[in-house]
């Protein structure tokens, strides 16, 4: 029989707007696989662990987290990028995406099209701590110690392309001066030679610093963001300090596989907003020196789109390019 195409597109509009709440209503039927591009302890797997109990809860699924550090978070991201866009393989996208599209060449996937982004879920400062023995208590007096001394101190940096890196050579740039920038990893082997001395100081998330600088095996000196953080407020800003142009933070959230189903984003955005608006998970989170933000997932592209503008201007600036 035949169907006028007005009636029977109609058909099939209605029957999508039918189907859509069918599958978020039927989503999910499995375990829950999130990604973090970072090894245990490092800050992105500290926020993965934090939630993902929660949004198990939540979802009826476990929730496991896969820890995929290296590649200056490449090889976490391509192997989410590739995975089958069903909701069931997401990824704690940091900065860092926004960052490694300008600063690699050659990638084989696109953090604007590559990922369905889910939540914006913690936005933090970076803190610049040294090692107890470095015999400096403000950024001034590090400052000094560099000028008098140059290329005597290292400084680690958690990997390649992270705002820890890029903080590093800002502030050599900004307060002329010359350290050894030292890039690991990921977070956790750059602090550990910190803490053993074979480096000087960190520029790091708060997060996986915290602890060490409660015990007094870190000092931290300063603060990236232009107000303190509520979980070191005696530490004063890079601004306070008389570097007025040092000012970045840094972010993470949750993304799936573009293709991801729109009802399957919108029921993980959900979920995952009603977690970070728990009372007990956001006083875990500030704990961390994470703020809780949450929001929609066009919201969250917002935010990886603006990293990309606003990194790219000081990648292109130290004319920094990996192969």
């Amino acid at each position: 029989m035949f169907v006028p195409r007005a009636r029977l597109a109609l058909a099939l509009s209605i029957g999508a707007a039918v189907a859509a709440p069918a599958l978020a209503d039927g989503y999910p039927t499995k375990p829950i696989q999130i990604v973090v591009p970072a090894a245990p302890g490092g800050s992105p797997d500290i926020l993965a662990r934090l939630i993902g109990p929660a949004l198990s809860a939540r979802l009826g699924q476990p929730v496991s987290v896969d820890n995929r550090p290296g590649g200056a978070g490449n090889i976490a991201a391509q192997h989410v990028a590739r995975a089958a866009p069903d909701g069931y393989t997401l990824f704690v996208a940091t900065d860092i995406v926004s960052i490694n599209q300008t600063l690699f060449k050659d990638l084989p996937f696109d953090a604007r099209t590559s990922f369905a982004p889910i939540v914006h879920a913690i936005s933090s400062p970076q803190v610049f701590a040294v090692n107890a023995a470095v015999p400096a208590r403000s950024v001034q007096e590090f400052v000094g110690l560099a000028r008098s001394q140059p290329e005597k101190y290292a400084l680690a940096s958690p990997a390649i392309g992270t705002t820890g890196q890029l903080g590093v050579l800002l502030l050599q740039s900004q307060a002329q001066i010359k350290v050894k920038p030292v890039v690991y990893r990921s977070a956790q082997p750059a602090l550990t030679d910190v803490l053993g001395g074979h480096a000087d100081g960190i520029i790091v998330t708060i997060a996986p610093a915290l602890p060490f600088i409660r015990e007094g095996r870190l000092r931290a000196l300063g603060v990236s963001t232009a107000t303190r953080s509520a979980a070191l407020p005696d530490v004063p800003t890079f601004v306070e300090q008389g570097l007025p142009d040092f000012n970045f933070g840094s972010w993470q959230g949750f993304v799936a596989p573009a293709g991801t189903p729109q009802p399957v984003v919108d029921r993980l955005n959900k979920e995952i907003n009603a977690v970070l608006n728990d009372p007990d998970i956001r006083a875990k989170l500030l704990a961390q020196a994470f703020e809780p933000e949450g929001g929609s997932p066009a919201a969250f592209g917002k935010v990886i789109d603006d990293a990309i503008v606003t990194w790219e201007k000081v990648i292109r600036a130290h004319d920094i390019r990996v192969e």
